[in-house]
């Protein structure tokens, strides 16, 4: 008994009636259902795997096909509004053609394709609609599985093997190159604008977090570029790392290496190639997205490098700055095997002391003693290395540690309960290292469309580290129908 006629598009057919199944599906099921009468006979359980997942694979395609070319805008003598202006989209190409890479392997369907004579926009409805992006021929499922190998993988070749054995993808490594930069690419894209509105508007990020405790650290790290030879190839990339905390005060007199702080609970990221003043404003936006305006306590926390603390001075005014431990510890060191030869006992013996010292928030004391060390030693004569004894006592007597005279207070850092370490950012900027260096990789650092590569795969990387569900977020609404502004 046949359904009840229906009109569609002026031509009418009849509805199938309930229950009706498709020859070709019947056909599928029919196949899982003869695998299952043969049941496991002769056959191991990994090739019982492989054979049902091959028509679940083959169903999977065909639903999608089909349901492609029951969507209403895959019709061209429908009516297709223009989704920016609202007015009439008129048809160039009723059924044009195209291929898409998917999560269920390659689907390709027919739409129309057509052109706004008003605003000018052209392009596929049917395409904006099932939130699928025109400048690159997979969908936004398989894409986000691209993106999560490229960056999970220690190289684009890793990546293809993740892909062909994982999702059974045959994507070349060069191909999962380009579509995780221009992934990447557009992130930074989207993070320029973000810092583009806040610096020409003041434009503070809507965030609904009031931290009780919200730490920033930032460090560099090092990449291996595709530079002329006669230049220096490895350039350094910068790393920002955001977190919330729980303060943990402890007693000031607590002995080194039993002071537990404030642990980092979610930890957000930025990373670029772009110089420090730039990452500074990248670092900033992240910070007001997690809320740093509305935060109890703000720190900022790094090793005493005079650019990064310009950066802090610039950005993150209100926030009280510390200087990591081990950094000012390692310069504590510095100084006494310059003072008396590495390996030595005065060394050892005068480092315990003044390490001691700077534990106990001694100071002025300690800034006497390595300026006593300076003197002794004599000054500065032309032509030292950098890395020269005098050089060493000098920098550190009279800059390094007056400097960060104020971030030292580790007494009163303890008392509070806050960090001291910047091993956060540090674990960061390994993380990073992990995909990103190596002396067989090598980036591309240019600008333009054709020089890709350590900007877009930071950028990628720095999204999936988020802590705090970005990188599915992210996907989500990528996937979303395309809106018009």
């Amino acid at each position: 008994m046949s359904g009840p006629a229906v009109a569609v598009a002026g031509v009418c057919e009849t509805a199938p009636p309930a229950g009706y199944l498709p020859p070709e599906l019947l056909a599928m099921a029919g196949e899982l259902y003869r695998l299952r009468q043969a049941g496991a006979a002769g056959k191991t359980f990994v090739e019982l795997e492989w054979a049902v997942l091959g028509v679940t694979l083959k169903m999977g395609q065909w639903t999608i096909k089909t349901s492609l070319q029951a969507h209403p805008l895959a019709r061209p003598e429908e009516e297709h509004i223009c989704p920016r202006c609202g007015r009439r989209f008129r048809i160039l190409r009723e059924a044009q053609h195209r291929e898409l890479g998917s999560r269920l392997g390659p689907v390709s369907y027919n739409r129309p394709y057509g052109t706004c004579d008003h605003c000018k926009l052209s392009g596929a409805p049917m395409d904006w609609e099932l939130g699928l992006s025109s400048d690159v021929n997979v969908s936004i499922g398989l894409l986000e599985r691209v993106c999560h190998a490229a960056v999970v993988g220690r190289s684009f070749e890793d990546a293809y093997e993740i892909m062909r054995i994982h999702d059974m993808v045959d994507l070349s490594a060069e191909q999962i190159r380009a579509l995780a930069e221009s992934e990447g690419r557009r992130l930074a894209e989207l993070r320029a604008l973000d810092v583009k509105a806040y610096r020409e508007n003041g434009l503070q990020a809507q965030c609904s977090e009031s931290p009780e405790l919200l730490v920033i650290c930032a460090d560099g790290g090092r990449v291996q570029t595709r530079q002329e030879k006669h230049t220096e190839r490895w350039k350094e990339n910068k790393v920002g790392v955001v977190y919330d905390a729980t303060a943990r005060p402890q007693q000031p007199c607590v002995k080194r290496g039993e002071y537990q702080g404030a642990k980092a609970k979610t930890k957000t990221y930025a990373a670029t190639m772009q110089p420090w003043e730039a990452f500074g404003w990248m670092l900033r936006v992240e910070a007001d997205q997690r809320g740093y305006m509305k935060a109890g306590t703000k720190l900022f926390l790094a090793d005493g490098a005079k650019h990064i603390r310009d950066m802090k001075e610039l950005q993150f005014p209100e926030a009280t700055f510390i200087l990591d431990w081990a950094h000012a510890a390692e310069h504590v060191s510095a100084c006494a095997k310059a003072a008396f030869g590495e390996g030595s006992a005065e060394a050892k013996d005068w480092y315990l002391k003044h390490c001691e010292m700077l534990w106990k928030g001694e100071c002025d004391e300690l800034i006497a003693d390595i300026q006593k060390l300076a003197e002794d030693l004599g000054p500065v004569k032309d032509g030292e290395e950098e890395d020269s004894p005098r050089r060493i006592l000098r920098q550190n007597a009279y800059s390094y540690f007056p400097n960060n005279k104020d971030a030292i207070d580790y007494p009163a850092f303890r008392a509070h309960g806050w960090p001291i370490g910047s091993g956060v950012v540090e674990a960061g900027v390994k993380q990073f290292a992990v995909r990103m260096k190596g002396s067989e990789k090598f980036w591309n650092i240019g600008g333009d469309d054709t020089e890709t590569g350590a900007e877009e795969m930071l950028a990628l990387c720095a999204l999936y580290r988020c802590e705090d569900g970005r990188w599915q977020r992210y996907w989500q609404q990528r996937g979303q129908p395309r809106k018009w502004k």
